[in-house]
């Protein structure tokens, strides 16, 4: 039988308010990427959890943080120009 103590939920993992927000910036490509920019700010956000709860240094974490997120965009950019060239022919 599992313990009730042991048993964590998504959001009680250990880390700060901060932390989320930071680990979730990604997500503002909801906004200018509908679906595909949902689903890469979702990854990325998962990621940058990881990332967060690793033993790494808090600058690497940061800095770790910010390059998944660009690796992000950069992907929805790709995926957006791929798309209009795509239905241009």
């Amino acid at each position: 039988m599992e313990n009730q103590a042991a048993k964590k939920s998504f959001f009680n993992q250990g880390l700060s308010t901060s932390a989320y927000l930071m680990c979730g910036w990604p997500f503002i490509l909801v906004f200018v990427g509908g679906a595909i920019g949902g689903g890469l700010g979702a990854l990325a956000y998962f990621i940058n959890l990881k990332i967060y709860k690793s033993n790494l240094s808090n600058m690497y974490k940061v800095i770790l943080n910010i390059l998944t997120g660009m690796t992000a965009m950069i992907l929805w950019y790709l995926i957006a120009i791929s798309i209009a060239v795509y239905f241009q022919q």
